[in-house]
């Protein structure tokens, strides 16, 4: 009797009097997990991109055809007795956040697929050597993937709820389906929470902020061909290039704290795993931005508004979502104490006491 996700067999399943029997080395289960559990997580990160989708393309044809007052900057459809709500720029604001993640997250999800093919063809090859380097790539990127982007589907499906106003609340519509569907997603295998100890304290400490260097570095590589570039690009390589370099410095000051209070891993993780979400996205949106501007330059046959609507897609990503980023630098340095110096008797006066 679930909340949703009713195509799959998840279920509660009780023990009560089962016989247990041992799969793999006594006291190893965790590290023969992770042999297949970044595969599924990847998986799991689908199932955010996926939420994203449907709620965008029902969000957008509702938009344009749900009329709604006239646009404050004038009628837009004279036939109709109001004009289409995607007029409001209140209204684009949330089907931009659908597309953003979308089709930034689908593209975070072929960029991990494709190293996981490329991992599997090194083992096929018998090259260990790159197949421990992509494993250890792979590794890294997967907690964000799981984290952010089911995070994020969450949000796109619950703005595909907002879109409909009313009617998204009423089922027959489906908006609301799609939210509970996807809810399931940030919990299961392993928990947003999980996912951002795995990435800040699991992934990076542990290995001495190895995987974080090398990550940086292949954005300052991005960032670095394109800082000198005219327009939107330039400004936007720019952008990324600051937000890198402060994301290397945060996980180092987080290291430094960490070796007085332990706890400072746990209280930055999930704003730490975020803001790593948003960076991402905001390169893939970057890579997507340069290769529309190529292809516009080129000509030929192709739709020139699919490349341009692609760059205007961009802008909204680093003018809009990726300013998230300040509030979860913010909240990243909340003072221990803020968090971790109410008695847990405390928290309540009235009930679990």
């Amino acid at each position: 009797n679930k909340m949703g996700c009713h195509g799959s067999p998840t279920c509660q399943v009780e023990f009560d009097g089962a016989q247990g029997f041992l799969i793999g080395t006594e006291n190893r289960g965790l590290n023969h997990m992770f042999t297949f559990i970044n595969t599924s997580r990847v998986g799991t990160a689908v199932q955010g991109v996926a939420a994203a989708e449907l709620a965008f393309q029902n969000s957008l044809w509702y938009a344009k055809e749900r009329g709604s007052m006239r646009a404050l900057s004038g009628t837009k459809e004279p036939e109709m007795v109001a004009d289409p709500i995607i007029y409001h720029p209140s209204v684009r604001t949330m089907l931009l956040t659908q597309k953003c993640i979308s089709e930034g997250g689908r593209s975070m999800v072929y960029e991990c697929g494709k190293m996981a093919d490329y991992m599997m063809r090194a083992e096929i090859n018998g090259d260990t050597a790159e197949a421990h380097r992509l494993d250890e790539r792979l590794g890294f990127l997967t907690p964000i993937l799981k984290g952010f982007l089911t995070e994020a589907g969450k949000e796109a499906a619950d703005l595909g709820i907002q879109v409909y106003g009313g009617h998204g609340y009423i089922k027959d519509n489906k908006a609301e389906q799609v939210y509970r569907d996807v809810r399931i997603a940030p919990v299961w295998e392993g928990t947003t929470q999980i996912q951002a100890l795995d990435l800040l304290g699991r992934k990076i400490m542990l290995q001495k902020l190895k995987p974080i260097n090398e990550h940086c570095n292949e954005l300052y590589k991005l960032c670095w061909k394109h800082m000198f570039d005219t327009g939107p690009v330039g400004t936007h390589a720019r952008s990324l290039m600051n937000h890198t370099m402060e994301w290397h410095l945060m996980t180092y000051f987080i290291g430094f704290s960490a070796k007085d209070n332990k706890e400072w891993i746990s209280s930055t993780s999930v704003d730490y795993l975020m803001y790593s979400g948003y960076v991402t996205l905001a390169a893939h949106w970057l890579q997507m931005e340069v290769v529309a501007q190529e292809k516009l330059k080129a000509g030929g046959n192709e739709e020139a508004e699919f490349y341009q609507a692609k760059i205007q897609t961009s802008a909204f990503m680093f003018d809009y979502l990726l300013p998230r980023t300040r509030g979860h630098k913010a909240n990243m340095w909340t003072p221990l104490k803020s968090i971790t110096d109410m008695k847990a008797e405390n928290f309540s006066f009235d009930h679990a006491r």
